[in-house]
């Protein structure tokens, strides 16, 4: 049992040792993936607005203050386009953040374990709306929210509203780690095998054959790169009486921000790389891998394939 356990912990040490190795050497590439994945969502939305506004112009019957919700005639319908735009560019600006479980794919399958920033474009091509549906199951344990812009500014030290925020916020927290857990393996399985049904029973083989170390691994992750934004939104919730008006709230909101930046350009990709060093090491029953060609191989859908162990 105990070197059972201790084979849980080499595998955890190497998931993040790894996976760090070849973030070094590939950061370029993620970080070409990243920037890209910005400027695609300035892209999406000035299109979209500019697309928006000419249709206002060329149409008599509409005028340029509707665009205005504080002005607009028909006010619901304006904040439902204004907020449409932003949500469209913002799952398109994810589903190339996840491009990285594609770069991450190419490392640890290719023999040099190097990958390039262009073949993103190609998993786009060819996965990208099953990685925005996606998001909405492993992106909500990634991009926790928390409550740094929306503190209320109380007199009182402590409330019951406080308390109930906060027990909301570490439900939350643990709901979605254990989301991180069961689902994590999706990604790197659809990038895999394609299928976005077989990635789920992918993950979950995955789950019921290295439980241990998947809570190992995802629950060390959480305190490295989620849980810092998590604790200082706790802080800020339980301290802003005392703090408001001073220059201490301006120091959290910067730190805030470094966390931020923190947990995207080098939690993000991390993750990417553990997920999927996880889903190429572990023994199960995988579905037909895809060809270079985009197609699933001819391997038998319940054969064993051994990716390979590092």
């Amino acid at each position: 049992m105990i070197e059972a356990n201790s084979t849980k912990v080499s595998e955890t040490k190497t998931d993040f040792k790894i996976s760090w190795q070849f973030l070094k050497a590939n950061y370029k590439s993620f970080l070409a993936t990243e920037l890209f994945a910005f400027l695609a969502f300035i892209v999406v939305i000035s299109i979209m607005m500019g697309i928006l506004v000419l249709i206002f112009v060329l149409s008599p019957e509409l005028a340029l203050s509707d665009l205005i919700p504080v002005i607009a005639e028909d006010r619901e319908i304006t904040i439902r386009v204004w907020l449409i735009i932003p949500i469209l560019a913002y799952l398109t600006m994810v589903g190339f953040l996840y491009c990285q479980f594609g770069l991450a794919y190419d490392i640890f399958t290719s023999g040099d374990m190097f990958t390039e920033f262009r073949k993103a474009f190609s998993y786009f091509k060819a996965h990208w709306w099953k990685y925005i549906l996606l998001t909405f199951v492993t992106g909500f344990s990634f991009f926790i929210p928390d409550n740094i812009t929306h503190v209320r500014a109380e007199t009182s030290h402590w409330s019951s509203s406080d308390a109930l925020i906060i027990t909301f916020e570490v439900i939350r927290f643990l709901l979605f780690f254990v989301i991180l857990v069961v689902f994590s393996n999706t990604i790197p399985s659809v990038t895999a095998q394609g299928n976005l049904i077989n990635s789920f029973k992918e993950s979950i083989r995955i789950v019921k054959k290295e439980w241990k170390r998947l809570v190992k691994t995802w629950g060390i992750y959480f305190l490295i790169f989620i849980a810092p934004s998590f604790v200082l939104s706790v802080v800020l919730q339980l301290t802003y009486p005392v703090l408001v008006g001073t220059a201490w709230i301006t120091v959290i909101r910067v730190i805030a921000i470094i966390l931020q930046i923190y947990k995207l350009f080098i939690g993000f990709p991390m993750l990417a790389l553990i997920a999927t060093r996880i889903y190429n090491s572990v023994e199960f029953e995988r579905f037909k891998p895809l060809t270079k060609s985009g197609n699933p191989s001819k391997v038998d859908n319940e054969e064993k394939i051994s990716v390979g162990s590092i």
